[in-house]
């Protein structure tokens, strides 16, 4: 008789939403479905009756109803914001309170952490860390936690994109065109745009255009930084695209180029690696993880226009390099890569202390 599966609470700040931290959610979901793993969730910024609308109140005395009234073996918490209130919590649970659980994405737990945190690290039984940058910044703030209770944890593709065939864009696109999928937002100036428009001015093919997909309050500016570049009429800016059209682009595209300094992880690598686009990251943080330089694509030191340039010339002399990218950053996620949803699965049963028979994944809390 196979043992019962454990039950889960997440807590998560939004699920429905299309970023970064929201995409790892969905898929951690349906792996745990995967797994038959019993799970109820809590949104603070979903709707219906498992959202709180953005109420906190509302949303901790949520997770306490349901500490109080179900036995859960797991209480899974989204994002380190939750994590003390959540630590204080499962002290409702009884005489067998769950273990806590953390997903640690980035930026959040880059910085920040400090006395109470710590407070709540140390009693939170595991930390899934999407990339070895993450772990070690939460271990260089909190010395004292335990590293065996780190586990490294990367995303995966989500596998609603190998349903996804590649369609033309409503818009015609230039014949030879890079590419950049991200939110444009003042505070994400980070993922490096700026740095890829001034690089277009220097690069060998003159004809060359870039195309950024993404909408926010932050184009206007980026429109500016395309005029003093002298190369307005070859930055084009799409405000959305639907998945079909998105992998169009990625096909297209004479490279996926997102320089971002400060990745957490870098899902959107993973989509361009699946349509078969050459990827340029930032030779920094989370993306180091996803991105193996001269293998899987190709890194450049962050704002370095210079080597951005010399990066995109790079593709364009040598198609047997490009070539070799594409079919490695394909292999990573297909099949039994690295960043497969099967691999996810396999890592998601460890955390949770699953026996499985898929035995491809590496030891948890390896490096």
């Amino acid at each position: 008789m196979p043992a019962p599966r454990p039950r889960v609470l997440a807590l998560f700040s939004e699920v429905q939403a299309n970023g970064g931290i929201q995409r790892f959610n969905r898929t951690l979901l349906a792996a745990f479905a995967e797994l038959g793993v019993d799970c109820d969730v809590l949104s603070l910024h979903g709707a219906g009756a498992a959202g709180c609308a953005g109420n906190r109140v509302r949303f901790a005395l949520a997770a306490a109803a349901r500490l109080a009234t179900r036995r859960y073996d797991w209480l899974l918490v989204g994002h380190v914001n939750f994590l003390a209130t959540a630590v204080v919590l499962r002290g409702l649970a009884g005489l067998k309170p769950p273990r806590v659980m953390l997903a640690a994405h980035g930026i959040e737990v880059w910085s920040g952490i400090h006395a109470g945190r710590r407070w709540a690290l140390g009693r939170t039984d595991r930390i899934l860390c999407v990339s070895r940058y993450t772990r070690d910044r939460l271990l260089e703030q909190a010395p004292r936690l335990d590293p065996g209770r780190l586990m490294r944890f990367p995303n995966a593709l989500a596998e609603t994109w190998r349903g996804v065939t590649a369609a033309a864009p409503r818009e015609s696109l230039p014949p030879r065109f890079v590419l950049s999928v991200t939110r444009l937002a003042r505070g994400d100036r980070y993922k490096g745009l700026v740095s890829v428009i001034e690089a277009l001015g220097m690069v060998d093919d003159a004809e060359l255009h870039y195309v950024i997909v993404g909408s926010g309050e932050d184009r206007a500016f980026l429109e500016r930084v395309a005029r003093r570049c002298g190369v307005a009429s070859r930055v084009h800016f799409r405000p959305g695209a639907a998945d079909a059209e998105l992998a169009g682009m990625y096909r297209q595209c004479h490279a996926f180029v997102l320089p971002s300094g400060n990745e957490g992880f870098g899902i959107v690598y993973l989509e361009a690696m699946y349509f078969g686009a050459p990827v340029i990251a930032a030779a920094a943080k989370g993306a180091l993880d996803v991105v193996t330089d001269g293998e899987t694509g190709l890194l450049a030191a962050f704002a370095d226009t210079v080597a951005i340039a010399a990066a995109i010339d790079r593709l364009a002399a040598d198609p047997a390099l490009r070539a070799r990218l594409c079919a490695a950053g394909r292999a990573a996620v297909s099949a039994d890569g690295e960043f497969t949803f099967r691999r996810f699965v396999a890592r998601s049963a460890r955390a949770l202390g699953i026996a499985t028979a898929d035995a491809t994944e590496p030891d948890a809390t390896e490096r």
